[in-house]
């Protein structure tokens, strides 16, 4: 029995990920948890990028953990993107079909917890960032069109029309003020598409 098979972890992330059968992105698996008890997520989690990178290390580290279990003991599989994860049934053969991951050595290596600097977090977050702007630019504008329909905007709108409608929505939609966390992670995603042009 592994380190992580002795921890509630490993169990609430196998019955967290059964319960979404079409797969689950990061964010609501982590409330998911929060949820449960299993980790306790702070108020300013998703707001601070030190906190919010240690808290995705942590969590993609148990997932591939639980993955390599899951194959060893022929239990199912874990598919691992960024965007999705979604627990599978179990098709032999797989591992040895696997390429090299990168991102696998990368999170079970406990070591680039404690390397990874705050400059290096803005970084790699400035450049995803700048990527999926250059993609919605390229795309026809498809993810900066969604992004303003979002947050009820259109091409063309300014900068300060842009912040107000989001501080407008984020208040009207925040938990604390009986508003749906769901669609107040939405409205940060479509700001987030959107940020490069606040620039």
């Amino acid at each position: 029995m592994t380190a992580l098979q002795e921890t509630r972890l490993f169990e609430d992330l196998i019955e967290v990920l059964r319960s979404f059968p079409e797969g689950v992105n990061e964010h609501t698996l982590l409330k998911a948890l929060d949820e449960k008890g299993t980790i306790k997520l702070e108020p300013d989690t998703f707001s601070d990028n030190v906190k919010l990178f240690r808290t995705h290390f942590l969590l993609y580290n148990a997932l591939y953990q639980l993955r390599d279990d899951l194959w060893q003991t022929a239990k199912g599989h874990l598919e691992i993107t960024a965007v999705r994860l979604q627990l599978q049934a179990y098709i032999p053969g797989s591992p040895a079909l696997q390429e090299h991951d990168p991102m696998r050595d990368y999170y079970l290596d406990m070591d680039m917890l404690e390397k990874t600097t705050q400059q290096d977090i803005e970084t790699a977050l400035n450049n995803f960032w700048k990527r999926l702007h250059e993609e919605s630019v390229f795309s026809g504008g498809g993810l900066k069109a969604k992004a303003l329909k979002t947050l009820g905007l259109h091409e063309g709108v300014s900068t300060k029309e842009i912040k107000l409608s989001y501080r407008r929505l984020a208040m009207l939609h925040h938990p604390d003020r009986g508003g749906d966390a769901e669609k107040l992670q939405t409205i940060n995603e479509a700001m987030e598409v959107l940020r490069p042009l606040l620039k």
